[in-house]
């Protein structure tokens, strides 16, 4: 009962902005200026004020790190694995190995973690980002490149790190861990409540606007081509995380919230990256709406599961 309270704000609000587009008041371009004013804007002012609240305690869970990125590392070598069984094309095997970590910790991530675990979950949150972040694009985008290429070469890696370098959101939580290492753990009053305004506003704008993006006319025939991956992302992938921190054990609030986060469906911007990066990219967003859409019914059976109650 508590998952589904938790998740049921969340689809409501994204019904609105499912309605919303329906009935033409977002419009294909702004979807897309939304996007831009949470990704240069929204976050990161969300995730360099929780990474400087969370950045002192950056290096003092080694556990952390270890168990977060040996799932990032052996979740898309299985998810490669499977889709090679299935025989799949390199671009869509890609996508395979692509979306079995890259979660949408953000967008849904956050919400899901405050109203299911409240200040300390969000605190965790940001725990986990101040710690796993850079790794998280680094290692994912790999794996991708590797994926969709059958190997690394120097321009791929350039690519990578010139687009790693630009990332807001990655420069946000280096920004806010940095800071906090130098022992600034609190910003001037108008510049933290500047940061506070213009973060509050990410994850209602966050999930209008996801809701706005998805496209529901072809559900069942899209759950059909996408169904194994929905499974990897929405069960396999925490459940690999948290068979990571049976061997590297951590605060149970922490593991409550990294392994819930890493249920949430697949990012949005899995979508950008396939298509940037030559890959599958309509079957990107059939994962992504397909994975979300099923998130209503998997992520109360994670609450469940990991004994959260608030």
């Amino acid at each position: 009962m508590h998952g589904i309270l938790i998740v049921s704000p969340l689809v409501l609000v994204m019904a609105m902005g499912w309605l919303a587009r329906r009935r033409g008041l977002i419009r294909e371009e702004s979807i897309s200026q939304f996007n831009d004013l949470l990704y240069w804007i929204g976050l990161p002012a969300l995730l360099f004020r929780s990474t400087l609240s969370a950045g002192k305690d950056a290096f003092s869970s080694p556990n952390l790190f270890i168990a977060v990125h040996l799932a990032f590392i052996v979740t898309p070598a299985l998810a490669w694995a499977i889709a090679s069984l299935r025989r799949e094309d390199k671009n869509r095997r890609a996508v395979s190995v692509l979306v079995s970590v890259r979660s949408n910790n953000v967008y849904m991530g956050i919400p899901a973690i405050a109203l299911a675990m409240g200040e300390p979950g969000s605190r965790a949150l940001g725990l986990f980002f101040a710690v796993c972040m850079v790794g998280y694009h680094l290692v994912t985008l790999t794996w991708a490149q590797v994926a969709v290429s059958g190997g690394l070469n120097r321009d791929s890696i350039k690519k990578t790190v010139v687009g790693l370098s630009k990332n807001p959101l990655l420069l946000s939580c280096l920004a806010g861990v940095t800071l906090a290492a130098l022992g600034f753990d609190t910003l001037p009053g108008v510049l933290d409540e500047a940061l506070k305004i213009a973060g509050a506003m990410a994850s209602g704008v966050a999930l209008i606007t996801l809701g706005a993006s998805l496209k529901v006319e072809h559900l069942f025939q899209v759950l059909g081509r996408t169904w194994v991956d929905v499974l990897v992302r929405l069960f396999l992938s925490p459940a690999l995380v948290w068979l990571a921190f049976l061997a590297w054990p951590v605060d149970i609030v922490l593991m409550q919230a990294v392994v819930l986060v890493s249920a949430m469906p697949a990012a949005v911007n899995n979508f950008v990256l396939a298509d940037s990066m030559g890959m599958d990219s309509v079957y990107a967003g059939e994962v992504i709406v397909a994975s979300t859409l099923f998130s209503v019914v998997s992520i109360p059976v994670w609450v469940f599961l990991l004994g959260i109650a608030r």
